[in-house]
Protein backbone atom coordinates (compact mmCIF):
# COMPACT_ATOMS: atom_id res chain seq x y z
CA UNK A 1 0.00 0.00 0.00
CA UNK A 2 2.83 2.39 0.77
CA UNK A 3 4.47 1.65 -2.59
CA UNK A 4 1.26 2.45 -4.46
CA UNK A 5 0.92 5.74 -2.58
CA UNK A 6 4.54 6.68 -3.40
CA UNK A 7 4.04 5.82 -7.06
CA UNK A 8 0.96 7.96 -7.37
CA UNK A 9 2.68 10.73 -5.42
CA UNK A 10 5.49 10.83 -7.97
CA UNK A 11 3.03 10.99 -10.85
CA UNK A 12 1.17 13.82 -9.14
CA UNK A 13 4.40 15.81 -8.82
CA UNK A 14 5.18 15.30 -12.49
CA UNK A 15 8.41 13.45 -11.81
CA UNK A 16 7.40 10.62 -14.11
CA UNK A 17 7.18 13.02 -17.08
CA UNK A 18 10.40 13.92 -18.92
CA UNK A 19 11.42 17.57 -18.95
CA UNK A 20 10.71 19.48 -22.14
CA UNK A 21 13.88 19.78 -24.23
CA UNK A 22 15.44 23.20 -24.63
CA UNK A 23 15.10 24.56 -28.14
CA UNK A 24 18.57 24.56 -29.65
CA UNK A 25 20.23 25.24 -32.95
CA UNK A 26 19.78 22.00 -34.83
CA UNK A 27 22.08 22.95 -37.70
CA UNK A 28 24.92 21.39 -35.69
CA UNK A 29 24.08 21.38 -31.97
CA UNK A 30 22.42 18.20 -30.72
CA UNK A 31 21.64 17.13 -34.29
CA UNK A 32 22.24 13.36 -34.56
CA UNK A 33 22.24 13.54 -38.36
CA UNK A 34 25.03 16.08 -38.74
CA UNK A 35 28.31 14.86 -40.18
CA UNK A 36 31.57 14.98 -38.28
CA UNK A 37 33.35 18.30 -38.69
CA UNK A 38 35.53 18.60 -41.76
CA UNK A 39 37.25 21.40 -43.63
CA UNK A 40 37.53 21.47 -47.40
CA UNK A 41 39.70 24.62 -47.43
CA UNK A 42 43.28 23.37 -47.47
CA UNK A 43 45.13 26.22 -45.77
CA UNK A 44 44.55 28.55 -42.83
CA UNK A 45 41.84 26.90 -40.72
CA UNK A 46 43.89 24.73 -38.35
CA UNK A 47 45.55 25.17 -34.97
CA UNK A 48 48.99 25.13 -36.66
CA UNK A 49 47.95 27.66 -39.35
CA UNK A 50 44.97 29.85 -38.48
CA UNK A 51 45.81 32.63 -40.96
CA UNK A 52 42.66 32.36 -43.11
CA UNK A 53 40.42 32.16 -40.05
CA UNK A 54 42.18 35.15 -38.49
CA UNK A 55 41.61 37.09 -41.71
CA UNK A 56 37.88 36.20 -41.65
CA UNK A 57 37.58 37.31 -38.02
CA UNK A 58 39.63 40.49 -38.51
CA UNK A 59 36.64 42.48 -39.74
CA UNK A 60 34.80 41.60 -36.54
CA UNK A 61 37.79 42.33 -34.30
CA UNK A 62 39.12 45.51 -35.93
CA UNK A 63 38.74 48.88 -34.22
CA UNK A 64 35.83 49.58 -36.57
CA UNK A 65 34.29 46.13 -36.00
CA UNK A 66 31.59 45.32 -33.48
CA UNK A 67 33.91 43.12 -31.37
CA UNK A 68 37.15 45.14 -31.54
CA UNK A 69 38.74 47.71 -29.24
CA UNK A 70 35.74 50.04 -29.60
CA UNK A 71 33.26 47.21 -29.14
CA UNK A 72 29.56 47.94 -28.96
CA UNK A 73 29.01 44.47 -27.48
CA UNK A 74 29.79 43.08 -24.04
CA UNK A 75 32.80 41.11 -25.35
CA UNK A 76 35.79 41.74 -27.58
CA UNK A 77 37.91 39.61 -29.86
CA UNK A 78 41.65 40.25 -29.55
CA UNK A 79 43.49 38.80 -32.54
CA UNK A 80 46.95 40.08 -31.57
CA UNK A 81 47.96 36.45 -30.97
CA UNK A 82 46.49 33.19 -32.23
CA UNK A 83 42.80 32.70 -32.94
CA UNK A 84 42.79 30.01 -30.24
CA UNK A 85 43.99 32.56 -27.66
CA UNK A 86 41.40 35.07 -28.88
CA UNK A 87 38.57 32.54 -28.51
CA UNK A 88 39.67 31.15 -25.10
CA UNK A 89 38.05 33.89 -22.94
CA UNK A 90 34.78 33.43 -24.83
CA UNK A 91 34.33 29.95 -23.35
CA UNK A 92 32.94 31.61 -20.19
CA UNK A 93 30.80 34.22 -21.96
CA UNK A 94 27.15 33.52 -22.74
CA UNK A 95 25.79 34.65 -26.08
CA UNK A 96 22.31 36.03 -26.72
CA UNK A 97 20.98 32.52 -27.39
CA UNK A 98 21.93 31.32 -23.90
CA UNK A 99 24.89 29.18 -25.01
CA UNK A 100 28.58 29.90 -24.49
CA UNK A 101 30.11 31.86 -27.35
CA UNK A 102 32.71 29.09 -27.59
CA UNK A 103 31.54 25.87 -25.95
CA UNK A 104 34.70 23.97 -25.08
CA UNK A 105 32.77 20.81 -24.14
CA UNK A 106 30.40 20.71 -27.12
CA UNK A 107 31.83 22.94 -29.87
CA UNK A 108 28.77 22.35 -32.07
CA UNK A 109 26.71 24.28 -29.51
CA UNK A 110 28.96 27.37 -29.60
CA UNK A 111 26.90 30.51 -30.08
CA UNK A 112 29.55 31.99 -32.39
CA UNK A 113 29.10 29.03 -34.72
CA UNK A 114 25.33 29.34 -34.61
CA UNK A 115 25.46 33.05 -35.48
CA UNK A 116 27.21 32.17 -38.78
CA UNK A 117 24.44 29.82 -39.92
CA UNK A 118 21.02 30.43 -41.43
CA UNK A 119 19.52 29.49 -38.00
CA UNK A 120 21.22 32.25 -35.97
CA UNK A 121 18.51 32.48 -33.29
CA UNK A 122 18.26 35.72 -31.29
CA UNK A 123 19.86 38.90 -32.55
CA UNK A 124 21.20 39.00 -36.09
CA UNK A 125 23.22 36.77 -38.37
CA UNK A 126 26.94 37.51 -38.35
CA UNK A 127 28.84 39.19 -39.70
CA UNK A 128 26.60 42.24 -39.66
CA UNK A 129 28.61 44.00 -42.35
CA UNK A 130 29.82 42.20 -45.42
CA UNK A 131 28.99 38.86 -46.92
CA UNK A 132 27.83 35.93 -44.75
CA UNK A 133 30.39 33.16 -44.45
CA UNK A 134 30.12 30.39 -47.01
CA UNK A 135 29.11 26.88 -45.96
CA UNK A 136 32.73 25.80 -46.46
CA UNK A 137 34.07 28.61 -44.23
CA UNK A 138 31.50 27.85 -41.54
CA UNK A 139 32.36 24.13 -41.70
CA UNK A 140 36.05 24.99 -41.34
CA UNK A 141 35.31 27.21 -38.33
CA UNK A 142 33.34 24.31 -36.84
CA UNK A 143 36.25 21.97 -37.50
CA UNK A 144 38.62 24.48 -35.87
CA UNK A 145 36.43 24.72 -32.75
CA UNK A 146 36.53 20.93 -32.46
CA UNK A 147 40.31 20.92 -32.89
CA UNK A 148 40.95 23.47 -30.13
CA UNK A 149 38.50 21.84 -27.73
CA UNK A 150 40.41 18.53 -27.72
Amino acid sequence: MVLVACGSGLAACGESEPAAPRLRNLVYCENPEVAVPSCSIAIGYSRSDDSALAAKLEGCASAAGCHGANAVTSWTLNLSGSVENALAPLSTTLGVNGDYLVDQFDPDCSDMLRKLTSDWGAGQRMPLAGTPWSTEETDCFRSYLHEISN
